[in-house]
């Protein structure tokens, strides 16, 4: 008698991580995703509502403060951060006993000169997955009825402050000013902190708001803290952190996030179906539960409190500060209504070339690519697309967007034009960026770009086959993508670089150098852990049958493909007459730390 195909939803079920069930059962995942795409679709859906909603979060260390402290407000152990925000800790009595009581729990504290922060606390179970250091640790597990305390306060962090100060690109005024803002009651006062007059401090405030993409001060608290945080500005769970963990109502709550977001009460009121007169009322209850003074202050409080809620509620948190050198820029986009995100590795006077990302990994470059392409004299400049890492995600189209980003980072970087190297599924955004501003393209290279689905595709890998079945069926790639984006864990991606990449020799042999691992991994985790939206954005693109543009410039265009590819597909389907086909023998999915040379060749031959 023959066996009843098993269930997708019971083999998603059988493993702990339910992606470990892509790696060890994929023939019978592939067999019940070609019978039945709808019911794939509320199993994947399904599996993914269990989990965490953030798997791997990484925090910069100096964001947060922390100490063990005994349900008395003893002080066993603290780090310099969190004595600077508390002289004392017995006012936190009656919260280290609720949490004691309870459990973990997040809620506001009051820290030095009465600022309200956020706080997490939690006894040594559950304080287990925090990378608390050393002796944190010991002192949590040294006495009975010890408290582990996270606050999250990268406002507080002037070398945070600098770095935001950096990646908008501020003049040193410009910089101690919008620092003096995170915490002055009002631009007088934050002149006065900055060393510069009331006019001079409105001039520069201006720019700054330019230079932001912002209109209104609570708007630019909003975005300094994120780019503190290295968070995006689009998570979406702002409402039910400000009931939570500021005891608001749910009605409090949604006009504390508007106008946290820089909304007037009038017009915060006509988003929320309310009067002007009401949502007023509600800010004074906002501010009377909070105790900050102003909706500047509520833009602080409620970014700090959401990357906390964060970090917090993650499956794997992690404590890292940003390395692999270059500057991370944020920009406007054309109209100013998104944030664009992107780390520039100079100098100033190389020839810029942007340098795609892949699927969800290459946001930033590895030494030996950096290092090429800088001696070649190039500037590489990778962008992060649309939803993906730090960028906003599209609004509408998804290949406008992204083209128009580009040409966004040209303007405000005043640059003339741009070399582009794209990779892999990257390639429909170039080409859209080709045809819509053919004046700002130079030299344009396509490596181991991923073909319209109108091509026959005879690849075999596992990496091929998921894309195939699961990444552009239409029905099923949003679906899919959460469900990946809420495993991202670690411990999960090691195991799907070594069966995705695995296959092809020198991959295999690259993913050998723990360097390389922990690059990629990280590099995911940046890109796609806290949002999915720009990777499932980019691969439903294909799902929807994208087609080269037909009216490409006719100038000389690069396609690349690596030899060690299974059976990619390298027929022509670029639609443009000059086109000059290069072979990197020996090379696979990652030829940029693998063959570095051969891709600036690329670019300079």
């Amino acid at each position: 008698m023959k066996a009843k195909p098993a269930r997708l939803t019971d083999l998603l079920r059988a493993q702990a991580a339910p992606a470990q069930a892509l790696l060890d059962s994929w023939s019978e995942i592939e067999t019940a995703v070609l019978a039945d795409s709808g019911k794939a679709r509320e199993a994947f859906s399904a599996a993914a509502f269990e989990l965490p909603p953030i798997a791997g979060a990484i925090a910069d260390r100096r964001a947060l403060a922390a100490a063990v402290l005994t349900a008395r407000g003893d002080v066993c152990h603290a780090d310099p951060a969190y004595l600077d925000l508390f002289r004392d800790s017995a006012d936190l009595r009656p919260l280290l006993k609720r949490a004691l009581r309870e459990g973990p729990v997040v809620s506001l504290v009051e820290g030095t000169a009465g600022a309200a922060f956020a706080a997490w606390v939690g006894d040594a179970s559950a304080a287990a997955r925090w990378p608390l250091g050393p002796d944190a640790a010991a002192a949590l597990r040294a006495g009975p009825e010890r408290l582990a305390v996270v606050v999250s306060a990268p406002s507080r962090s002037s070398e945070l402050a600098r770095h935001a100060a950096r990646a908008l690109d501020l003049t040193a005024l410009e910089a101690r000013l919008a620092e003096a803002l995170l915490f002055a009651p009002n631009l007088e006062v934050a002149a006065a902190d900055a060393g510069v007059g009331r006019e001079t401090a409105r001039d520069a405030l201006r720019r700054i708001n330019a230079k932001a993409g912002v209109r209104r001060t609570p708007e630019l608290v909003a975005r300094l803290v994120g780019i503190m945080c290295a968070s995006s500005d689009t998570v979406g769970e702002e409402a039910r952190i400000a009931e939570d963990a500021f005891g608001l109502t749910p009605a409090e709550a949604r006009a504390a996030v508007l106008v946290a977001k820089g909304a007037t009460a009038p017009e915060a009121a006509k988003v929320l179906g309310l009067s002007p007169e009401t949502v007023k009322t509600h800010m004074k209850a906002i501010l009377a539960k909070t105790g900050v003074k102003g909706a500047k202050d509520l833009a602080r409080l409620l970014m700090e409190a959401r990357e906390l809620v964060a970090v917090a509620s993650a499956s794997e948190p992690m404590f890292a500060e940003e390395g692999g050198g270059g500057r991370l820029r944020i920009l406007p986009s054309l109209d100013g209504a998104r944030r664009i995100a992107l780390i520039d590795y100079g100098p100033y006077d190389g020839e810029p070339v942007f340098v795609f990302h892949g699927t969800a990994a290459g946001r930033r470059l590895p030494e030996g690519l950096r290092a090429g392409l800088v001696a070649a004299g190039l500037r590489p400049l990778v962008l992060q697309r649309p939803g993906f890492g730090l960028t906003d995600p599209a609004g509408y189209d998804y290949l406008q967007t992204g083209a128009a980003d580009m040409a966004a980072v040209i303007e405000r970087l005043r640059l003339k034009s741009a070399h582009i190297l794209a990779r892999d599924t990257g390639a429909p955004v170039a080409l859209s960026f080709a045809r819509d501003w053919p004046h700002l393209l130079g030299r344009a290279v396509l490596l181991n770009p991923h073909p319209p689905m109108s091509r026959v595709d005879h690849r075999v890998s596992f990496l091929a086959s998921v894309q195939r079945h699961l990444l552009r069926n239409p029905e099923l790639v949003a679906t899919f993508a959460e469900f990946l984006r809420r495993q991202t864990t670690t411990q999960t991606l090691e195991r799907v670089l070594d069966r995705s990449l695995g296959e092809v020799e020198p991959d295999r042999h690259a993913l050998q150098d723990p360097a390389v691992r922990d690059f990629l991994i990280r590099d995911i985790q940046a890109l796609c852990a806290r949002s999915v939206r720009g990777f499932a954005a980019e691969n439903a693109v294909y799902a929807a049958g994208w087609e080269p543009p037909g009216d490409l410039p006719q100038r000389l265009w690069t396609v690349a493909a690596c030899s060690e590819l299974p059976r990619h597909v390298h027929e022509p389907w670029l639609p443009v007459a000059d086109v000059r086909r290069v072979r990197i023998e020996g090379a696979g999915i990652l030829p940029q730390f693998t063959h570095p040379d051969a891709l600036v060749a690329l670019l300079t031959d």
